[in-house]
């Protein structure tokens, strides 16, 4: 009875770490003729503190692609405070945008958008550098600039004009940012 136990434990031991041991082949040839060359696009993705701007104020944003490319269409979404002791701001712009490259390099774009951005405002007119009105609500936004993101990742710049459409009519608005892509 001793020995049928242990055969057995042996015999289970050999079939549970068998299975790390064993390797499958595909015995059929891959016909599939590939392109090593070619490497495919990864979709871009960046981070960024923004200057004004959709957001009106000092923003941290996360911007990508829909699909794997570097340019074409994508989304932006970002959370931004600002404030003076008098004046505050707090926003979160939400914005769809589309990059045109531009030249024969893969690193200048051509960037424009539209969007939304939540915004509360508190202040008083008679600030001491800025003068804020309290608004709490959403304004569209329109974006058109210039955006650098480097190719295989790291530092990204852009600057561009923003527009604000709100209840008391239109603000015109520029943003500058850096950050990194990845």
């Amino acid at each position: 009875m001793n020995r049928a136990f242990l055969l057995k434990t042996v015999f289970l031991l050999l079939l549970i770490t068998s299975h790390y041991c064993l390797k499958a082949q595909n015995l059929e040839e891959d016909t599939v003729k590939r392109d090593s060359t070619i490497r495919s696009a990864d979709r871009a993705r960046s981070t960024f503190i923004e200057v004004g701007g959709a957001g009106l104020a000092l923003t941290l944003n996360y911007d990508s692609r829909f699909g794997q490319t570097r340019d074409k269409w994508g989304y932006r979404v970002g959370a931004g405070y600002y404030n003076t002791g008098a004046n505050s701001v707090f926003s979160v712009p939400l914005q769809v945008n589309y990059l045109y490259g531009i030249g024969n390099t893969t690193s200048s774009f051509i960037e424009g958008g539209a969007g939304t951005t939540f915004l509360i405002s508190r202040g008083s007119t008679n600030g001491t550098y800025f003068q804020f009105d309290n608004i709490t609500g959403f304004c569209g936004t329109v974006s058109l600039g210039y955006r650098y993101q480097q190719e295989n990742g790291g530092i990204n710049f852009r600057i561009v004009f923003d527009p604000i459409i709100y209840d008391q009519g239109l603000l015109y608005e520029g943003g500058l940012s850096i950050g990194y892509t990845f």
